[in-house]
């Protein structure tokens, strides 16, 4: 039988949750930006209580259109959201990477989101391995410029540095590699200091890219809240199908780079398998020219398969 107060909490809940995400949309000069905050709060709490649709998404990713009608604006993923949007779609300071910019608008991303920054937490690694595992098998027929794109809840005071925030990082990707249900690709080395190790996960190797708040100089890491693009690595051999493209294309967001950055260009942009490369090296880019420490020497087997 189904327990009518569990019913009617539910309904309850959503009603009150519909009625403050529309407060909080209002965009009027006499709403203070602390009363949109605390209403915020107050929607991620009832969020909580009344076990709202957002976290049934958890691990689900997401469409634009998908983004906008599951979170109300003013919500914390929205936020997050549009952000995001804002940065790619700035005409003005154009985002170098022009293909990401591309993939937003022709709807080929999928959206995760995370209510924290702390990449380590078992609860998002669960989450982001399932979300992995949803987004490939479409990932193909998603479109040439496709990513899935992490998305962090914003803190209101950040507390952490850059070097904290590359610990986590690595930290979530050894423990993705320990969910991952497949073997680790037979063509990709699992010692990471190599020129032809990139992370892979179900059976896939994939580019990284991860911005956080602590990042202040090198602008193209920066975002609010910590934001994590995975791009499966056979869209390169889509967009660089040519050796006068791949130059072509290089040379164009070289060119944005040096607009955009503050910093030069960090020396660990190498092409991947050439010499002295080092693909984990760009993954995490620090606030200076000078490469990200690396915690592991190798990524830990997949307990699940061990299982």
């Amino acid at each position: 039988m189904f327990d009518v107060y569990t019913l009617a909490a539910q309904l309850v809940g959503g009603v009150i949750l519909i009625l403050l995400a529309n407060a909080v949309s209002i965009k009027s000069r006499g709403v203070p930006k602390t009363f949109q905050r605390i209403l915020s709060t107050l929607i991620d709490f009832i969020q909580t209580i009344f076990g709202s649709k957002q976290n049934d998404q958890q691990g689900i990713p997401l469409t634009r259109a998908q983004v906008t009608a599951a979170f109300p604006e003013g919500t914390w993923q929205r936020n997050a959201y549009e952000d995001y949007k804002a940065v790619l779609l700035d005409e003005e300071l154009v985002f170098p990477c022009v293909y990401a910019t591309k993939g937003f608008k022709s709807d080929d991303q999928l959206y995760l989101f995370i209510d924290s920054d702390d990449l380590s937490d078992t609860r998002h690694i669960r989450a982001i391995a399932k979300g992995l595992s949803i987004y490939l098998p479409q990932a193909r027929q998603l479109g040439p410029n496709t990513s899935l794109v992490l998305l962090a809840k914003q803190n209101e005071v950040n507390s952490r540095t850059v070097e904290e925030y590359n610990t986590l990082f690595w930290e979530l990707l050894n423990g993705l590699a320990k969910l991952d249900e497949k073997p680790w690709p037979s063509d990709t080395p699992r010692d990471i200091d190599t020129d032809r190790w990139c992370f892979c996960f179900g059976g896939e190797q994939f580019f990284t890219v991860i911005q956080t708040p602590a990042h202040q100089v090198r602008r193209t890491r920066y975002a609010p809240g910590v934001t994590m693009v995975m791009q499966p690595k056979w869209i390169f051999d889509i967009l660089f199908s040519t050796d006068a493209k791949r130059a072509g294309a290089l040379a164009k967001v070289r060119a944005l780079l040096a607009k955009y950055d503050p910093i030069p260009l960090s020396p660990e942009m190498k092409n991947y398998g050439d010499e002295g490369s080092r693909e984990s090296k760009q993954y995490y880019l620090l606030d200076e020219n000078v490469p990200a420490p690396c915690p592991y020497e190798r990524l830990s087997d997949s307990e699940v398969i061990a299982s």
